[in-house]
């Protein structure tokens, strides 16, 4: 096989793995997207599997878990199939929808926390990107139900006070993720039990 050949078969590999990774954008959303409902439009665009996710956001729903890097590529490969999505959004929309957020919850930090960080761009459309991006910055794992986040409160304000134009997110369905994790901490000869 000459160079050429070789290449073109590279090139083919590599946007089968793409397509396997990333489902049509098009579709219906699945079912556990519906636990995410703030962000559930946004989230379809990004809704991938555990696998195809880049080793710094697997990192942080791991360490969530209690899953040390020692026995995070046995713990990785148990996790493949959990639905998950990664996306960016930008800084902005995710600003408002936090703002939102807190001031609902009737605390009176509406404005006072988040409008005092907040850059002055004009709003737009949520941002789903192609691929992932050039940095590898942890992302902000959200919570389910009406909540924004779990424990990234922190990474969240340091983003926006930073003036990244986009924060990641991750969502995940902890359903099936916690399911898979029992099953791996009581399986006989695993690494936990």
């Amino acid at each position: 096989m000459n160079l050429r050949e070789n290449i073109k078969t590279e090139r083919v590999s590599r946007t089968d793995r793409l397509t396997e990774a990333r489902r049509p954008v098009g579709r219906v959303p699945s079912a556990w997207l519906a636990c995410y409902p703030i962000f559930q439009d946004a989230l379809r665009s990004g809704e991938t599997t555990f696998r195809a996710l880049p080793d710094y956001a697997k990192a942080v729903a791991l360490r969530r878990s209690g899953i040390d890097m020692a026995e995070h590529a046995v713990a990785s490969t148990t996790f493949d199939e959990v639905p998950v999505s990664f996306i960016e959004l930008c800084t902005q929309f995710l600003s408002e929808a936090v703002e939102d957020y807190l001031g609902s919850a009737g605390n009176g930090a509406k404005g006072s926390v988040v409008g005092s960080a907040m850059s002055p761009q004009s709003r737009s459309e949520p941002i789903a990107p192609v691929s992932y991006p050039l940095i590898a910055r942890p992302p902000c794992l959200l919570r389910p139900g009406r909540h924004i986040f779990i424990d990234s409160w922190m990474r969240f304000f340091a983003y926006q006070s930073r003036g990244d134009l986009t924060i990641p997110l991750l969502a995940i369905d902890w359903l099936d993720f916690h399911g898979r994790l029992e099953g791996l901490l009581f399986v006989p000869g695993s690494c936990r039990h």
